[in-house]
């Protein structure tokens, strides 16, 4: 949460420097981020008009936060994987209730199993 409070307070100082006039190289470097961040955030504040106005009047951080997000694209979700032993669970459950004990012998059920 630490974490997202300076990237929030960045994102103020940014539109603050920008406000003032500040060059975009200076920015980057004053504020210690990539130019390629630099220009990420300055294109998402910039579309939602955010980076115009006073520099004394700053817009809110749920404001700059909810501007940068709607630039960026979700983060894609991975597709489950399923493992290859699950089709065998209902089996390797009934010998493990028979006893068994050691997964060198599940495994060997299940090698021979698929066979």
């Amino acid at each position: 949460m630490a974490a997202r409070r300076v990237v929030m307070h960045r994102l103020e100082e940014l539109v603050r420097l920008y406000r003032l006039g500040t060059p975009t190289r200076e920015v980057a470097r004053l504020l210690r981020m990539s130019p390629r961040t630099e220009r990420s955030y300055r294109t998402a504040l910039e579309a939602a008009g955010l980076l115009s106005g006073p520099a004394d009047e700053l817009p809110g951080v749920s404001e700059l936060r909810d501007a940068v997000l709607a630039r960026r694209p979700a983060p894609a979700v991975p597709t489950q994987q399923v493992s290859r032993i699950e089709p065998w669970r209902p089996t390797i459950a009934l010998l493990l209730e028979k006893g068994l004990e050691t997964a060198p012998s599940a495994q060997a059920v299940i090698c021979t199993r698929q066979r």
